[in-house]
């Protein structure tokens, strides 16, 4: 019977939903952009009208047989605004001019290095400690294995060591700065590919971009100060701009993939326990906390210092969304150590006349074959992150930024809230169904706030485009557990955000990893 209701369910999403499959040869299929821009554009709901009378959405929803509870105790925000527009948007590049400024505001009058090269290069010491636990290890498999297995393991061992030997004869004893200066440019990536040919870096960075742009750069941090700049242009993956301060080593920053803080399933700065945050983790003992980044200054002190350096840069647009005081583990690769620092992460979003665009925490993915080739390709979010601690700013992600190319409908007509409800009451019960209700898995869902924002859609046979449309986004937590485990929170899986975000044009849902 499980079965049964499970696939009913399914269908019921299916046909709800603004599109039924991931698209590859057509982005958007099955999806009528004309038809929505034209809803859009009747005389009907603005935005006052749209909220009616509501101020608090209360209401609790569950199904057994989905292994699904949903409660909802959620203040709805509405705009101060009498409209919301439609909006065609397309992806922006990271410009030489704001790299420029960006490196004068965030790292002025220091000398930057190119870091490809400055950060592979391996000093004699690196080596000398490899070749010693190298032989350390043969040694430890001498009474481990039989006679045989052991001259097998021994000469393998003693070929490695050959290896470091050669390179530790021609290593440098210390990391050469003097002729590694980066020119501060950006640079296309099978340009920098060719001409640093044997750079294993730059092969790397070039085999996950082969048709964008790149500049990584980092400073000597002979000062105490470890400063990292990275700018990459990826068609595949997205554009963004990132910069990283610390006292602990340089943290590396050049990952393709473009990802937001997750906020949501990370300790606070108050909490007990190792933090987690950027896909970082570890053991109570494997951490410590950088006790000398600390962050003592208030909240308001640290969004002055942020808002000041968006002002500096034209990035006024982005207004604050959310935030506060997190313990994050830093990614810092030649270091032993692996710690934690206390800091402010302060999230920006685009803001368009008093109504912001929502983060949902999902970027759109397409994977598959197209005619004849092989398309992978990721549109992330749009959001401004910046770090603050007592030193100052001390990190900023500037990701996936948008340019929009024109206002498509000036006044959108709206659902009203009514409806909207209507629709999240039937489906956020399907949507969030688990396939092993019976087994005892089951997801309960707190509702705290339902907005009404902006999301960014595909538009038909356009990966590069799209709408800013306006939706009603129900956002909160979502807990699943598996019987026995109870209510503790350390035994169940949590993430938060948005859990169900509908277009407030045509009432359909938007799953935001299709993009639609």
């Amino acid at each position: 019977m499980r079965k049964r209701v499970c696939a009913g369910a399914v269908m019921m999403a299916m046909m709800l939903t603004a599109c039924q499959k991931n698209p590859v040869s057509s982005i958007v299929v099955n999806k009528d952009m004309d038809k929505l821009i034209e809803e859009a554009g009747k005389d009907g709901t603005n935005v006052s009208d749209a909220a009616g009378n509501y101020n608090i959405y209360q209401t609790t929803l569950s199904d057994e047989s989905l292994g699904v509870t949903v409660n909802v105790d959620a203040k709805v925000d509405i705009p101060q605004t009498e409209q919301m527009s439609v909006f065609r948007v397309k992806c922006q590049t990271i410009s030489q001019d704001f790299l420029s400024q960006a490196i004068q505001e965030l790292a002025p009058g220091e000398q930057l290095y190119d870091a490809a090269k400055t950060t592979e290069m391996r000093t004699r010491s690196e080596i000398e400690a490899e070749i010693s636990s190298e032989k350390a290890s043969i040694e430890e498999m001498r009474n481990q294995c039989t006679e045989e297995d052991f001259e097998v393991y021994q000469a393998e061992g003693q070929q490695i060591i050959n290896g470091l030997q050669e390179e530790y004869e021609n290593a440098p004893i210390e990391v050469l700065w003097e002729g590694n200066e980066s020119d501060g440019l950006l640079h296309r990536t099978a340009e920098l590919h060719e001409q640093n040919s044997s750079n294993e870096f730059y092969e790397w960075m070039y085999s996950l971009n082969q048709n964008g742009e790149a500049y990584y750069g980092i400073n000597d941090g002979k000062s105490g100060t470890y400063t990292s700049f990275y700018v990459q242009n990826n068609e595949e993956r997205g554009n963004c701009f990132r910069f990283c301060r610390g006292t602990h080593g340089h943290i590396f920053l050049p990952y393709a993939y473009v990802s937001s803080s997750n906020l949501y399933g990370v300790r606070t700065a108050d909490s007990e326990g190792t933090p987690e945050i950027l896909g970082i983790g570890g053991s109570e003992g494997d951490m410590e906390e950088f006790t000398d980044e600390a962050a003592t200054i208030s909240l308001a002190e640290a969004r002055t210092m942020a808002e000041a350096f968006l002002e500096k840069m034209g990035l006024d647009t982005y207004q604050y969304y959310e935030g506060g005081l997190y313990n994050e583990c830093e990614d810092i690769r030649k270091s032993d150590i692996q710690g934690y620092r206390k800091v402010y992460i302060l999230r920006y979003m685009r803001n368009i006349d008093g109504t912001f665009t929502i983060y949902s925490g999902s970027s759109k993915y397409e994977e598959g074959w197209s005619d004849n080739s092989y398309v992978k390709k990721e549109w992330p979010e749009e959001c401004v992150e910046i770090y603050v601690n007592d030193s100052g700013i001390v990190g900023v992600n500037y990701n996936a930024p948008l340019e929009i190319m024109e206002t498509v409908v000036e006044k959108s007509n709206l659902k009203t809230f009514d409806e909207v409800k209507e629709t999240f009451e039937k489906m956020v019960l399907v949507a969030n169904a688990q396939a092993d209700a019976e087994e005892g898995l089951h997801k309960t869902i707190q509702i705290d706030r339902v907005v009404l924002g902006y999301a960014r859609i595909s538009e038909a046979d356009s990966y590069d485009t799209g709408l800013l449309v306006p939706v009603w986004d129900f956002e909160g937590t979502a807990a699943t557990t598996y019987e026995g485990s109870g209510s503790d929170k350390d035994n169940a899986y949590t993430n938060a955000g948005s859990i169900l975000t509908i277009n407030a044009i045509d009432g359909s849902i938007i799953d935001h990893t299709l993009g639609y």
